[in-house]
């Protein structure tokens, strides 16, 4: 006959199963079919604007015999990485600031960073481009003081643009990751390590940082995989220099290039995944 305890276990397991349920069925309908549906329409081909369901690998042939497909994957990885690196070195600043200094205005400067999200990001997008126009703020500002007798060229259209305004989209996710895990450490290891010599800069390398890496690696994450699917920024502000993988991938699937867009998408998102679980992984041993 079995005992209390074990009933008590089964039925705290049988819990658990169908908590679980809700996010496995999110994850199954926005992810693992999407992602199956594109796998297959990877191997199929496209004529007179139909799908005709014949396997072949003739998507991914072209994807890497024509050097403008990996490439623009390599631009979309180096820019995203580029433009986590200034995120975060940004964001862990203003993040440690609110945290550490700022704690009767926590709240308010948070909802400041949360207040971005009730914009449009589209329309963010175009405000961007009136402060970086040859007609926008800066340019006539810097022209109406005299510094300048003609309008900044490098501040639109090219991949500084695409660097500045990514990195102004990006920044709250990683102000508010960091934050959550800035919030929940414990600031007493960092005063018993300035009383046993060591200067600020030590302690937050030895004390600090390890203590908010699992923070800085979910930042990343949130950071760098929106970046690589991120579409109309590029789009707008950007040159076809700065060309990145999103808005090609659209260009094919408008052309009714459904099998070579879905192995390009395919691609992306194996790249992504296999960055995703290295982070995980490195998670799971920084927490051991």
């Amino acid at each position: 006959m079995a005992s209390r305890a074990d009933t008590d276990t089964t039925d705290r397991k049988q819990t658990s199963i169908w908590g679980l349920l809700p996010m496995l069925v999110v994850q199954l309908g926005l992810f693992i079919v999407p992602i199956a549906i594109m796998f297959v329409y990877s191997f199929w081909t496209t004529r007179n604007y139909q799908v005709i369901p014949e396997w072949t690998l003739a998507n991914y042939r072209v994807f890497f015999e024509n050097w403008t497909y990996p490439s623009a994957v390599w631009r979309t990885l180096w820019t995203a990485a580029i433009i986590t690196a200034w995120t975060l070195l940004f964001a862990y600043p203003f993040a440690y600031w609110i945290a550490r200094y700022t704690r009767r205005w926590q709240k308010l400067l948070i909802g400041a960073v949360i207040l971005s999200f009730w914009t449009s990001g589209l329309l963010r997008a175009y405000a961007w481009m009136a402060l970086l126009g040859h007609g926008g703020i800066i340019n006539k500002g810097l022209m109406l003081t005299g510094l300048i007798d003609e309008p900044l060229a490098f501040l639109l259209y090219n991949p500084f643009a695409v660097v500045l305004v990514m990195t102004y989209f990006s920044l709250p996710f990683a102000v508010i990751t960091i934050f959550a895990s800035l919030e929940k450490m414990d600031w007493a290891l960092v005063d018993a390590a300035a009383d046993l010599g060591a200067g600020p800069l030590r302690a937050f390398w030895f004390v600090t940082l390890p203590q908010t890496m699992p923070g800085v690696i979910s930042a990343t994450i949130l950071t760098f995989v929106p970046l690589m699917g991120m579409f109309f920024v590029p789009l707008l502000v950007g040159s076809t220099s700065s060309a990145m993988i999103a808005p090609l991938i659209a260009n094919l699937m408008q052309a009714f290039q459904l099998g070579l867009g879905a192995a390009m998408s395919f691609i992306v998102a194996l790249i992504v995944m296999a960055i995703i679980a290295l982070a995980w992984r490195y998670i799971r041993f920084d927490a051991v």
